[in-house]
């Protein structure tokens, strides 16, 4: 019987351990971490903050993992809080009844809380003043320790744990108090970071009125026995007397970086989960940056220049190493907290090195084709140069290097596919079809963004490859383009070249390959190229569109551009030219040209120098400006056919006539091959047909019903350098003659006519004029 009575006293003493254990199994898994939110963190590619953010109950809260945790620290918090951490189930009770005596015989209350039993209580708000909420929480701490690793219940508590004002766990603690990360945690930051728990709000590091002598009693509590001149060392004790602590360096929240402002602004939002984002941003290389674009801005606000952008991509990488999206991110007058880099700008003529590098990759040109510059028509599109002048036939690298945009429209027109295309496919967005832009695209007649320009550049530096730029890691890339041969890329870059703009280094000069750029109206100032290892782009003006017609690329931007790189250069000993480089392995050699005309047979030229040729895709056909005519010793006119003594070879240059006109402007007189003499006929030659000035092609010509007759149509043509007239027809109707160059006016009627135009040695070209009248 007694038996009995002792198995039923045993087991109804075991059943509310049993059923308190069925609800350990049975009950849901408590929260650690999930569902906390942690403040958004972006770091610079060294891992140092750029920025943090509050979490959305206005909280610092970093998420950190333990092995992130420096040592010291977490030593420090267990000696402190809970010694016998990993020796207990969640709940100690030594130290609970310890407490309970200790309150009960008066003295200071002393808290029995373990760290599991502080992570329930933070984690799921217990309210533990009472008995009653003290034994929700002893229960709660068993039910974390039943169901999690100690491992992640003392990691949840470093992410828990408050640490005065409104930081929680010692990620945000060790970033806001100390400025580094919690694995940099010394010896005196771990040791005052582990007494802030218990009383947050006297303990604070930065007013808490407790905090020292809370801080003294940690520091005799970490530093027993042998090792305490050791560590008291590393603590910055030695030799300060006993009780004595040297001052912390504590930061307050204000005091938090808030670097790159543009960069982190953008990146912040992507830090989620507790996740920051690590940026490609270089700190030192963006205060370059960032001075630079200051300095111009308080240099020219007094003439209206007050805002400026910069964007530095190191192009092997591709990594966005600075960004600069205004001259002040704080200022409300120059919207400064636009970002200038991401806005959709006109980009003027920086465009114009991709249509010279189309035009190399297609054949039409070499770097020392001879190029015209000169009045053209374009389907009724009648472009001029900026500053309003012709400067006739040129080299296509002066031509680019000059910004010349009659020879750019002239090789846009030529190619196929074109420059729509190439963008297309370079990552650039347009708005509108390729047919709304046309040839004012080469001119800046679309938006880019100052990241797609400088994607741009730095395919011409990666070889013709387009890779996307990135700006922080892990960032989703499209996949990388080959939009030009690798000899295409490096001969636009050497075209990019003048001798004049370089920067200084210790090994040397590194030569500047830039394009300047200024929009329609002066509103948009740019400078875009490759300086080393960087591809730089910048840009001035306003965000409002207010026009300055001190907004001129070669003017303000090309500048700013020379003052970064500079500034770059010094800042890096091994800063070098990366461009030579470039040319191992490839298709390109050095070939002798004609100086005049580019033409690669330099047999009848007077002059020649060298330029970077590709074999098997530069052009190798003549210009025919020199040609070799027969002179009749005793008349000088020309002579048919060859006779001993009395004919000499001489060679001459048959110039168009309206490059002739463009010659002789500048003062230079080229002189049209005397006449042929008599008996040698009017067949035709060799020679460059008669070309239509005028009218122009495309155009639709329209007349009044009232005054049909008032209405004529001016036809102008240039010719080649031996025609002395030209003669003008409509199918075969004749209409009147003039010389090379001067107007003839033709009165037509309604329809479509076949114009045909003919020089004096048969060359003939046409072209199709429509004719429309008006009510």
């Amino acid at each position: 019987m007694r038996a009995v009575v002792w198995k039923v006293v045993f087991g109804l003493m075991a059943l509310p351990l049993i059923l308190f254990w069925l609800w350990l199994a049975a009950a849901p898994k408590p929260p650690l971490l999930d569902g906390v939110d942690f403040s958004p963190l972006v770091l610079d590619r060294e891992g140092e903050p750029l920025r943090m953010g509050l979490t959305r109950d206005e909280k610092f809260r970093l998420r950190v993992c333990l092995d992130e945790i420096a040592p010291e620290a977490v030593n420090a918090a267990l000696r402190y809080e809970d010694r016998h951490f990993y020796r207990h189930p969640g709940v100690n009770p030594f130290s609970m009844l310890r407490a309970g005596l200790s309150m009960l015989g008066g003295s200071r209350r002393m808290g029995g809380s373990t760290i599991t039993m502080q992570v329930a209580r933070l984690r799921l708000g217990l309210y533990t003043t009472t008995v009653a909420g003290k034994l929700e929480q002893m229960a709660r701490a068993l039910q974390y320790e039943y169901h999690y690793e100690k491992s992640e219940i003392l990691e949840a508590y470093f992410n828990l744990a408050p640490y005065g004002g409104n930081v929680e766990g010692i990620g945000a603690a060790a970033r806001v108090y100390f400025h580094v990360p919690p694995s940099r945690l010394s010896f005196s930051e771990s040791a005052a970071l582990a007494v802030v728990p218990q009383n947050p709000v006297r303990r604070s590091p930065l007013n808490g009125p407790d905090f020292e002598s809370a801080r003294a009693r940690m520091v005799r509590l970490v530093l027993p026995g042998r090792d305490a001149a050791e560590k008291g060392g590393a603590l910055g004790l030695r030799g300060s007397g006993e009780g004595k602590l040297p001052p912390l360096r504590v930061y307050a929240p204000s005091s938090l970086p808030f670097d790159a402002p543009h960069a982190s602004s953008e990146l912040l939002p992507l830090s989620r989960e507790g996740r920051p984002v690590r940026s490609f941003v270089d700190r030192r290389v963006q205060k370059i940056l960032e001075r630079a674009v200051q300095g111009f801005a308080a240099r020219g606000r007094r003439y209206g220049l007050n805002n400026a952008s910069a964007l530095l991509i190191h192009w092997p990488s591709m990594e966005i190493r600075a960004l600069v999206g205004s001259a002040d991110f704080f200022s409300s007058p120059i919207s400064g907290q636009v970002d200038g880099t991401r806005a959709r700008r006109s980009p003027g003529s920086t465009l114009k090195p991709f249509i010279y590098a189309l035009a190399l990759d297609q054949g039409l040109i070499h770097p020392r084709t001879l190029l015209e510059d000169s009045p053209r028509s374009f389907s009724g599109y009648d472009p001029e140069n900026f500053d309003r002048v012709f400067r006739g036939p040129l080299p296509a690298e002066e031509a680019l290097r000059s910004s010349r945009n009659i020879p750019a429209i002239l090789l846009a027109s030529k190619l196929r596919p074109g420059l729509f295309s190439f963008l297309q496919r370079a990552g650039v967005e347009f708005a509108f079809s390729e047919e709304h832009y046309g040839l004012s695209l080469v001119l800046g007649g679309a938006e880019v963004t100052m990241r797609e320009l400088g994607g741009l550049y730095a395919m011409l530096a990666n070889r013709g490859v387009w890779r996307q730029s990135r700006l922080f890691e892990g960032e989703k890339a499209h996949p990388a383009v080959a939009l030009l041969s690798p000899e295409a890329a490096v001969v636009t870059l050497r075209m990019l070249e003048d001798g004049a703009h370089f920067v200084r280094t210790s090994s040397g000069p590194v030569p500047l390959r830039f394009k300047t750029g200024t929009s329609n109206g002066f509103r948009d100032a740019w400078t875009a190229g490759v300086v080393g290892p960087y591809v730089l782009v910048v840009w001035a003006g306003n965000f409002d569109n207010r026009a300055n017609p001190l907004l001129v690329g070669g003017e303000v931007a090309a500048p700013l551009f020379a003052d970064i790189a500079q500034a770059l250069a010094f800042a890096e000993p091994d800063f070098a030219d990366l461009v030579p480089r470039m040319h191992e392995g490839l298709n390109i050699t050095r070939e002798k040209v004609c100086t005049a005309t580019g033409d690669i047979d330099t047999s009848l030229c007077r002059e020649v120098t060298e330029t970077w040729y590709i074999p098997g895709r530069s052009p190798t056909r003549s210009s025919g400006v020199f040609r070799t005519i027969l002179i009749d010793r005793e008349t000088g006119l020309r002579a048919c056919e060859p006779v001993p003594g009395r004919t000499e070879e001489v060679v001459w240059e048959f110039w168009p006539s309206d490059l002739r006109a463009q010659f002789l402007r500048a003062g230079v007189v080229k002189p049209s091959p005397p006449p042929f003499g008599p008996g040698c006929g009017q067949t035709p030659v060799a020679g460059t047909p008669p070309r239509v000035i005028s009218p122009k092609e495309g155009v639709i010509y329209q007349r009044r019903l009232s005054s049909p007759e008032t209405t004529a149509i001016a036809l102008t043509a240039s010719a080649d350098a031996d025609a002395r007239a030209v003669f003008w027809f409509v199918k075969e109707r004749f209409i009147g003659r003039a010389a090379p160059g001067e107007t003839l006016l033709w009165q037509p009627e309604d329809g479509v006519h076949e114009l045909r135009v003919v020089d004096d040695r048969g060359r003939a070209s046409s072209q199709k004029v429509t004719v429309r009248t008006l009510p």
